[in-house]
């Protein structure tokens, strides 16, 4: 299934009598999605990612209520930025406010009554892309997801990579520049802090001015303008960059780019491939990973998410009954 996301928000209206539903919790904001037995979207909905585990839980609470109305919800399955254990607990998420150590898939499931599905939000996305997304038909692949932060997955023999503890694939984290600017994580240089979405708007502030951010500068580079396509630029270096470390870890088939910036990948496309070339060592360009963006763009985590109640997650992913 191909899912474009929606011009806007919808809560309701006819829908399968059977849904379910998934969740991507982000540093800024919630997508939900309602699907049926087959995956296909039939509802969705965005809300702010309030702050705290508490406020949290309501608000997916909330959420559920709303996307399950007048249906009978099987299953919820929620994709949350940061570490999270193959027990369902969050370790660390430096996106999203007052989780750490919290049980979201246990507290979740206790307020709605329904068998609850966590794991991270990239490795729920690259899990919808390996069964209907761009990543079809590859084995070995890997996922960057470029939002508040970067989060990532490893496709490793058609499998999202979890890890011992199920802690795999946290790139965002790598250090990218040592001694560089500080990460809400705590430390310096990440290579969120360079190729994220708020990385976007703090270099568009520095170069075209205080007020100017991300989406004025992607924005002012449709239009053509010089000092906007500089930016790009330099965002795109850093992209490639960390797109190389992992390339050399891996030696990937296909970089999947998901997220909010996905949106704008005709525009970083181009500049993004030119810098990777250079800096991926051993690679021919018909070698060299094919670098496409999400079919399902900031949708993708929460489908995946969906996809909960199905074999996707027979690989240890958490459920919470």
């Amino acid at each position: 299934m191909a899912a474009d996301a929606p011009d806007g928000d919808h809560a309701a209206g006819a829908v399968t009598s059977e849904l379910h539903l998934g969740f991507d919790v982000g540093g800024t904001k919630i997508f939900g999605v309602a699907t049926d037995v087959d995956g296909e979207l039939q509802r969705t909905l965005r809300e702010p990612t309030p702050h705290g585990a508490e406020p949290l839980l309501d608000a997916l609470a909330d959420m559920v209520a709303q996307l399950g109305s007048d249906a009978d919800v099987v299953s919820v399955g929620v994709g949350m930025a940061g570490l999270i254990t193959t027990d369902g607990r969050v370790t660390v998420s430096p996106n999203v406010v007052g989780v750490d150590g919290a049980d979201i898939g246990s507290g979740l499931s206790e307020m709605v009554g329904l068998p609850v599905f966590l794991d991270n939000e990239v490795n729920c996305a690259a899990r919808w892309e390996l069964a209907s997304g761009a990543a079809r038909g590859i084995r070995d692949g890997v996922m960057v997801s470029l939002g508040t932060g970067i989060g990532g997955a490893f496709m490793l023999d058609g499998e999202v990579l979890r890890g011992s503890g199920g802690l795999a694939g946290e790139p965002g984290h790598m250090i990218v520049e040592a001694g560089g600017r500080e990460c809400a994580c705590g430390r310096q240089g990440c290579w969120e802090m360079y190729a994220s979405g708020s990385a976007l708007d703090r270099m568009a502030a520095e170069r075209l001015g205080h007020d100017a951010s991300g989406p004025a500068a992607t924005a002012a580079a449709r239009r053509g303008d010089p000092p906007a396509l500089e930016v790009l630029d330099e965002f795109a270096y850093w992209l490639a960059l960390g797109i190389s470390n992992l390339c050399i870890l891996t030696d990937p088939e296909m970089v999947v780019i998901g997220g909010g910036l996905s949106e704008d990948w005709d525009l970083l496309a181009q500049p993004t491939e030119a810098h990777l070339a250079a800096l991926l060592i051993g690679r021919s360009p018909t070698s060299r990973p094919r670098i496409v963006p999400s079919q399902a763009g900031e949708l993708s985590a929460a489908l995946g998410a969906a996809q909960g109640h199905s074999n996707a997650f027979d690989d240890g992913s958490s459920r919470v009954t």
